[in-house]
């Protein structure tokens, strides 16, 4: 059907400009470093594309926990019932400071567990 060609081609298109595979002959899909990193981890292509575009040499820990924490795989977090005002709380004990947070937001809540679990003694 249209539809189901049309939906592969954009797909492929989408894994082509996230550096995932690459399309040889218009015919050939052949994985990429990023493609085969992604697939063995369970990562979304979005989330490594993320990652590739925003992380390099000089990036400093907070930049890579803001950018860890943007990954595609934690905007379904749940925010339970009066959660946030115990994540505000939680979060002035953390050693990195989260600008503008909004506490009710997934990738606020999974910056602050990640820093409360790993500054945990």
């Amino acid at each position: 059907s249209d539809h189901m060609s049309e939906l592969v081609e954009t797909t492929l298109n989408d894994l082509e400009q996230s550096k995932c595979i690459t399309i040889e002959d218009e015919m050939d899909i052949i994985p990429l470093n990023l493609g085969i990193i992604a697939s063995y981890y369970y990562i979304k292509y979005t989330t490594i594309e993320l990652f590739n575009s925003s992380i390099n040499a000089t990036t400093k820990l907070k930049g890579i926990l803001e950018i860890i924490c943007s990954a595609t795989e934690y905007g379904s977090l749940a925010l339970r019932h009066r959660e946030d005002s115990v994540l505000q709380q939680l979060a002035h004990h953390l050693p990195l400071k989260i600008d503008k947070a909004k506490y009710n937001d997934p990738h606020t809540i999974a910056n602050v567990l990640l820093q409360a679990h790993f500054s945990r003694r």
